[in-house]
C-alpha cells in the first residue's frame, strides 16, 4: 500500500468516526472537572505552583534526567518517600512517575508464579495490563461484586491454587463515580489471606 492510500484508509476511517458521533477532538479545560484523576485540585492549585516555583528557585532539578537507578534519584525524591512513609506507618515508601506506570510496576512484580491476581473488571487498563505481563493467574470478577470475588478465589483454591490471592479495586472507580464494596473485600481478603 502506497503511503497516500494508508492516509487515505485513515481518513476513511475518521470520517466514519464522525459520521457516528464518534470522532473526539481535543478540548480546553472549562468547567467543573468530573473526568480526571485530579480529585483534590492539586493541577489548578495556587499553594502548590508558588511550592513549586520555590522548589525551583532553591535549585530543584526540574526533570529526573535518567531513571532512578542511574542517575535520575535526587534527594527530593528521598525526602518525599520517608514523608510519606512516615505518614502512612510504612517502613519504607516508593513514588512512581504516575498511576499507570506504578499500577503496571506492582502488579507485574510483587504477585510471584502460583499466586491468584483477582481484577475487578473495570479497574483501569494498567492494572489489566500489569496483571497479565506478570507471573501470577488472572481472572476478572464482576464490577463491585465481591461474591464474584469470593468465587474466583475458592474456585481458584479447589484447582489447586495455593499461592496468595491479590484482589484489585479501584476505590473510587473514576469513569462512572461508584465505590468499591471495601468492607466485604477487606473480609474476603482476611479470609483468604490475600492481598487487598
Amino acid at each position: 500500500m502506497s503511503l497516500q492510500g494508508l492516509f487515505d484508509r485513515y481518513e476513511a476511517t475518521l470520517n466514519g468516526l464522525a459520521r457516528k458521533s464518534r470522532l473526539r477532538k481535543l478540548s480546553s479545560h472549562l468547567g467543573l472537572d468530573f473526568a480526571s484523576n485530579d480529585y483534590l485540585g492539586l493541577a489548578r492549585s495556587k499553594r502548590m505552583a508558588e511550592a513549586v516555583g520555590a522548589a525551583l528557585a532553591a535549585g530543584t532539578p526540574i526533570g529526573a534526567t535518567g531513571s532512578r537507578l542511574l542517575r535520575g534519584n535526587a534527594p527530593e525524591h528521598e525526602a518525599l518517600e520517608a514523608k510519606a512513609a512516615d505518614f502512612f506507618g510504612a517502613e519504607r515508601a516508593l513514588f512512581f512517575g504516575g498511576g499507570y506506570v506504578g499500577n503496571f510496576a506492582v502488579l507485574t512484580t510483587l504477585p510471584q508464579n502460583g499466586d491468584l491476581i483477582v481484577l475487578d473488571e473495570l479497574v483501569h487498563a494498567s492494572a489489566h495490563e500489569g496483571a497479565r505481563a506478570g507471573r501470577a493467574d488472572v481472572v476478572e470478577a464482576a464490577h463491585n461484586d465481591a461474591g464474584a470475588v469470593d468465587d474466583a478465589i475458592i474456585a481458584w483454591r479447589v484447582m489447586g491454587g495455593t499461592g496468595r490471592p491479590w484482589i484489585v479495586v479501584e476505590s473510587l472507580y473514576s469513569m462512572d463515580g461508584d465505590r468499591a464494596p471495601l468492607r466485604e473485600l477487606i473480609e474476603i481478603a482476611d479470609r483468604h489471606e490475600a492481598f487487598l
